[in-house]
């Protein structure tokens, strides 16, 4: 990924009663696609408005472009996982990545973000995580379900 004509668009977060999010903003490199459109180029952890692939609008607002409305939807899929002492991170994600899917790790929150294309079976992944659930190796959000 090029990052020098990568822009970033950030994304307003609602915190719950329990300060989750852990933030008020997340900002997500995205490529422009012309007339203030944006395709997004990295997994988000934390908005539940868009993810990789997701073509999005933005306006530019205190020298920052900022999450205006979807686009144009892909067809990825976004799951996150929280994993728990003593799972190995690196672990989760070739687990994850085996099965087809792309992971960033945000070691900070213990967070692994995926992304499910479509060209992987969700209900494998799903599997996969439930088991891992279950076993109390981590717990897991479905944020953007597609396909």
């Amino acid at each position: 990924m090029n990052r020098s004509r990568s822009k970033k668009v950030v994304f307003r977060l609602e915190q719950d009663a329990d300060g989750y999010p852990p933030a008020t903003t997340e900002s997500v490199w995205a490529n422009e696609v012309g007339e203030g459109r944006y395709q997004l180029d990295n997994i988000p952890f934390f908005t539940r408005e868009a993810t990789l692939g997701d073509v999005v609008h933005a306006r530019a607002e205190d020298g920052e472009l900022v999450f205006a409305g979807i686009a144009r939807r892909s067809s990825n899929s976004l799951i996150r996982v929280v994993y728990f002492d003593p799972t190995d991170p690196q672990d989760v994600r070739d687990e994850l990545e085996k099965l087809g899917c792309a992971t960033e790790w945000m070691e900070d929150f213990d967070l692994i973000a995926v992304n499910v294309p479509d060209s992987v079976p969700l209900a494998d992944v799903q599997k996969a995580l439930e088991a891992g659930s279950t076993a109390g190796r981590w717990d897991y959000e479905e944020a953007i379900l597609r396909g």
